[in-house]
């Protein structure tokens, strides 16, 4: 149901600010390299288009949904409205929010290791110390984490600066790049013996960085209760900020492809980056513009990142306890510190959740965290989509094409959630057990679906 007290007041462009600001971050700054490694040379190309595609089907069916239930809260209501409040649905909202308990550290991490990696820029010996890097990306977490423990009586509305920030970024690295471009170099294939094979052998792992970085373009849907005119506004603004996106990743892609040999940013045999992809976006604009405007896009890029990470522990600490609080999720979540009422159970275990991740390789970190989505949130919610259609229930906004886009986005997941490798499959399989097994455990201490006692008929 929508909550009639919720003022909309997120306009189109808002909304697309927001799903901007979750797409973007750092994120296509730092996966670059780990896209060239898994597809050499303009290869790399089709990662971003195919990722755009997929994400185009997958957001039409956050908008579908997003328009009919547009102020349940994203997956969560999704899930919950469409199975039944106090029967299957309970389940798989927990799930949900269980999910997020791993899923929202590992994302966590990717962030605190990319500010890490960018701060090598400013200190060259730091970025030639693969754990030195590690250990400033934990201590990014920590201050991440101090600093949301304490009192929050007022939120700035920070959405449209850091969409413009993000935005800003991007197109000072696609600037430099394209100031000295070599298209000979751009489109330099691999030899043609390896086209085909280089396609099989690395477009999956291409796939899953490229879904990392798109993933984003349905957090309009979550807020939708106080979205305008919804049924109009959340498709228009997942398809825009798809499209615009997009357009900036192929842009920045090329450009770097014509800019610098490819050669020079891939991984390392030990899963580190080299220098040059550790900090990409301020090497290419010193190149091309000097250190001090190298200098001032590298700081642009850290408060950017910081305040990612800042603003996505804020937001993801709230929907376990939200969740709690509302009786679908374990009641512990649902503590307030004493003195400053915050949700500080919630906070503090993703928060030192995420610690520990920052340890791993950043590609098994993404591998781990896609795996851990497909299950519960994109497969879940394209069966949800399809069990509405199935019982006649019309949305405001109905996608084009129906089935043709849903089934792509299915096939999409399940292809990425396959090639996402062993330790990320056992990952993403293992913490849906876990889930089930301690939902259950939980609803049958209080007596609730599936465990609930039933009136006898008189």
């Amino acid at each position: 149901m929508i909550d009639e007290r919720l003022i909309r007041g997120v306009t189109l462009r808002g909304a697309v600010a927001i799903n901007v600001i979750t797409m973007i971050g750092i994120g296509p700054l730092i996966t670059i390299p780990l896209v060239l490694g898994a597809l050499h040379g303009p290869l790399s190309l089709a990662g971003w288009l195919l990722g755009a595609l997929l994400a185009l089907c997958d957001g039409l069916v956050w908008a579908e949904l997003g328009s009919l239930y547009p102020g349940s809260g994203g997956t969560y209501g999704f899930l919950r409205e469409t199975f039944g409040r106090a029967q299957l649905g309970r389940l798989l909202a927990f799930l949900f929010v269980w999910q997020t308990i791993f899923v929202a550290p590992l994302l966590q991490a990717t962030g605190y290791i990319g500010f890490a990696n960018y701060a090598g820029y400013f200190f060259p010996a730091l970025a030639a110390t693969p754990w030195a890097i590690k250990a400033l990306a934990i201590a990014v977490g920590g201050v991440t984490l101090v600093a949301l423990y304490r009192a929050i009586t007022t939120v700035s509305r920070i959405s449209m600066g850091l969409a413009g920030a993000s935005i800003v970024t991007l197109l000072c690295v696609i600037v430099a790049s394209y100031a000295h471009f070599s298209p000979a170099q751009a489109l330099a294939l691999p030899a043609p013996d390896s086209f085909w094979a280089g396609m099989r052998a690395g477009l999956g792992q291409a796939l899953i960085i490229a879904m990392y970085d798109y993933f984003g373009y349905g957090q309009s849907s979550t807020i939708g209760g106080e979205v305008r005119a919804p049924a109009r506004t959340l498709p228009r603004s997942i398809l825009i900020s798809i499209a615009l996106v997009a357009v900036l990743y192929v842009a920045m892609q090329f450009g770097i492809l014509g800019a610098v040999k490819w050669e020079s940013l891939v991984p390392l045999a030990d899963g580190s980056l080299p220098p040059l992809g550790q900090h990409l976006a301020s090497t290419i604009v010193e190149q091309r513009f000097g250190v001090a405007a190298a200098g001032i896009v590298t700081l642009l890029v850290l408060v950017t990142a910081f305040a990612s990470v800042y603003g996505n522990l804020l937001g993801f600490s709230r929907i376990p306890f939200a969740a709690a609080e509302d009786g679908v999720f374990l009641p512990s979540f649902a503590h307030l510190h004493p003195k400053h009422r915050f949700p500080d159970v919630s906070l503090v275990a993703i928060g030192l959740l995420a610690l520990p991740a920052c340890l791993f390789p950043l590609d098994q970190i993404i591998n781990a965290l896609t795996s851990g989505i497909v299950l519960v949130q994109s497969i879940a919610q394209i069966v949800a989509l399809g069990v509405l259609r199935w019982r006649g229930i019309r949305a405001p906004y109905r996608m084009w094409l129906f089935p043709l886009p849903a089934l792509i986005a299915l096939i999409g997941w399940a292809y990425i959630f396959e090639q996402s490798g062993t330790g990320a499959i056992v990952y993403g399989l293992a913490t849906v057990a876990a889930g089930v097994a301690v939902f259950l455990v939980w609803a049958a201490r209080a007596h609730a679906w599936p465990f609930a006692v039933r009136p006898i008929d008189s």
